[in-house]
C-alpha cells in the first residue's frame, strides 16, 4: 500500500487544522485529547494504525503511560515496524517527534489523518464493532487515558 507517497507537503492535508485533528482522534478512538503534543507518545498512532491493519501492532506493548522522551521510544518502534510490515513508506522522525514540539507532531497527525482518509474507504466492511477503550485497555496504562464522555 502505497498511499501515503501521494501525501506531499502542499497537499491540503497539511492544511487540517489543529481542532479538526483533536475531534478526529477523539471521536475516533473515543479520547478526550485537548493539545497536539498529548500525542507525541506514539501510542495514538499506534492505535490508529492497529485501527486501519488490525493485528499489525501488539497493543498489548503500547505504553499510554509512557511519560518521557525515552519511553515513547519503544511505541515508534511498533508503530515503524506496522509500517514495514504494511509496506508504508512513510519514515517516522522519531527524535523530533518526542520532543513533543507542537508543529513537528500537528504536521505528523495531519499525515495520519490523510492517510486514515485514503486508506479507510479500503478497509472491508470498515471496521464495524471496534471498541477503541477496550483496544487501548490491554496496554501498560491504557485503562487510566481519559475517554470521550459523550461516545
Amino acid at each position: 500500500m502505497s498511499t501515503d507517497a501521494a501525501i506531499g507537503m502542499m497537499d491540503g492535508a497539511y492544511f487540517t487544522s489543529r481542532n479538526e485533528i483533536l475531534t478526529f482522534f477523539n471521536t475516533l478512538l473515543n479520547l478526550n485529547l485537548t493539545k497536539i503534543e498529548q500525542t507525541a507518545s506514539g501510542a495514538v498512532a499506534c492505535q490508529l494504525t492497529e485501527y486501519l491493519f488490525p493485528g499489525s501492532i501488539p497493543m498489548s506493548r503500547v505504553n499510554w503511560a509512557a511519560k518521557s522522551p525515552h519511553e515513547y521510544i519503544g511505541n515508534y518502534k511498533l508503530l515503524q515496524n506496522a509500517f514495514n510490515k504494511n509496506k508504508i513508506q512513510r519514515h517516522v522522525d522519531v527524535d523530533k517527534l518526542i520532543r513533543a514540539k507542537y508543529q513537528d507532531n500537528l504536521e505528523f497527525c495531519q499525515w495520519l489523518k490523510a492517510f486514515f482518509d485514503m486508506t479507510a474507504p479500503m478497509l472491508s466492511g470498515g471496521r464495524e464493532g471496534y471498541d477503541p477503550v477496550a483496544v487501548r485497555n490491554k496496554g501498560k496504562g491504557g485503562k487510566t487515558v481519559g475517554t470521550n464522555k459523550g461516545g
